[in-house]
């Protein structure tokens, strides 16, 4: 009888250390899947007048949503873009916006990135 239930005892620590390598092994995913996409996103000039070019670089070909918003939160320009591999850059006038702070943001389906650009 005490064997049996050691064997059981056993089996039921093994199969729970199986399934917790595999909650392991999602994790691991799940941050390396956090850690990779875009990154070193830079705008420059900043602060700007006319125009800024934020470039960034990316593990491999995403959609990204890039956004511009005001301090108050009001989105000011969106558009839809495909990355590449590599160097990318992005063009971004200023047309009539007004002198100040606005945010922009990469955004990823993992991951979004923002930062502060300044118009003169």
């Amino acid at each position: 009888m005490v064997k049996k239930l050691l064997a059981i005892l056993f089996i039921l620590t093994f199969q729970t250390a199986i399934f917790a390598q595999d909650d392991d092994a999602k994790d691991l995913q799940i941050l390396e899947n956090a850690l990779n996409g875009i990154h070193e996103v830079v705008a420059s000039p900043n602060p700007f007048s006319v125009a800024t070019r934020i470039r960034f670089l990316s593990d491999e070909e995403y959609e990204i949503d890039f956004m511009v918003k005001d301090l108050l939160g009001n989105t000011i320009h969106a558009e839809k873009l495909k990355s590449k591999k590599g160097n990318n850059s992005i063009t971004f006038f200023r047309d009539e916006l007004e002198s100040g702070i606005y945010i922009y943001s990469l955004k990823t389906k993992t991951k979004v990135i923002s930062k502060r650009i300044v118009i003169k």
